[in-house]
């Protein structure tokens, strides 16, 4: 579900491309999503993002669950 999220959201960046504000919040939340280890660290960001960038977008980052943002663990083969 975070990777559609990611599509709507650039979909919304291109298509909102005439303003500026588009850009701005859709880029900062791409780059959350990066970062982010759990939904509330991107709940602010998928809220502003309903308004400025991709309502859909911002939907489905909202009803993102936990587990989509944990960091990928891998063992060490040995």
């Amino acid at each position: 579900m975070k990777t559609v999220a990611k599509v709507f959201i650039i979909i919304g960046m291109v298509v909102g491309a005439i303003g500026i504000l588009p850009l701005i919040f859709g880029g900062i939340t791409l780059s959350k999503m990066k970062t982010a280890t759990s939904k509330e660290d991107v709940k602010v960001w998928g809220i502003l993002d309903i308004f400025f960038c991709s309502m859909i977008g911002g939907i489905l980052l909202l009803c993102c669950k936990d587990e989509d943002f944990a960091p990928a663990t891998s063992e060490s083969a040995e």
